[in-house]
């Protein structure tokens, strides 16, 4: 199959006469075979054959319309990674995440790493066709159950917050709404590193914001002020979802 580049801009370019080029991530054929069948008389052909490393995707590819769809069930893939290579290489290519199903952390992970799109392998044809569409004009397209996911995840942390600061103000060592979001964090386990980057501060203000909670609440270290925060929410807000 010949790939031909008509005069004008990169989406002028047709791979067999159409207009975008999918290029599938994976290491079983049985995906490769999907796509071809499901994206058969559609705008989108179907590179021929799978590929598991980016470094093996032909640099001439980078002057179409590029959309890599990578695998997300495929235990052999490091999606980090890939991604990585991916934008560094086809900083112009859509990439979208084929998987049974999504985990919210993971989504937002792979989303800072530069992914568009996320598609449930479960999906109508149609849905899935008109989803890779939406991506190609720009679009992040993400499954209506990841967003609902997402959305619970908010409000029972928002609960956890205002337990926290609640009891903070009956002890009488009243926490900032700030305050309370970081030491949440803490009972959680994460790290200065993660805590900034998910409340998008700097590192430093949050060591600034971990020492004023340990003087409020009487800790010695973050431990303690993760036991503390556990005895001061109820049992049911502390169970994961």
């Amino acid at each position: 199959m010949l790939l031909q580049k008509a005069a004008g801009s990169r989406h002028d370019v047709a791979f067999g006469g159409k207009p975008f080029l999918v290029v599938p991530l994976c290491t079983s054929s049985l995906m490769h075979l999907g796509l071809e069948r499901i994206l058969s008389g559609t705008d989108f052909a179907v590179w021929h054959e799978a590929i598991r490393n980016p470094s093996q995707v032909p640099e001439i590819l980078d002057s179409v319309s590029l959309l890599f769809i990578v695998d997300g069930n495929d235990s052999a893939l490091e999606p980090a990674n890939l991604i990585s290579c991916l934008k560094m290489r086809f900083p112009g290519a859509r990439i979208v995440i084929l998987a049974d199903h999504f985990k919210p952390d993971a989504v937002l992970s792979a989303r800072e790493a530069g992914v568009d799109g996320f598609c449930l392998s479960s999906s109508q044809h149609d849905v899935l066709i008109k989803s890779l569409e939406l991506v190609m004009l720009g679009e992040v397209v993400l499954p209506s159950e990841v967003i609902l996911k997402m959305s619970e995840d908010s409000k029972i942390q928002e609960a956890r917050v205002t337990s926290i600061m609640e009891r903070a103000g009956q002890d009488h060592r009243k926490l900032s709404q700030r305050e309370a979001q970081i030491l949440n964090c803490i009972r959680e386990g994460a790290p200065n590193k993660v805590i900034a980057r998910r409340l998008n501060l700097s590192e430093a203000t949050v060591k600034v914001h971990v020492k004023a909670i340990l003087k409020k609440i009487g800790a010695c270290n973050r431990t303690q002020a993760a036991l503390w925060a556990t005895r001061h929410i109820l049992p049911e807000e502390t169970t994961n979802p």
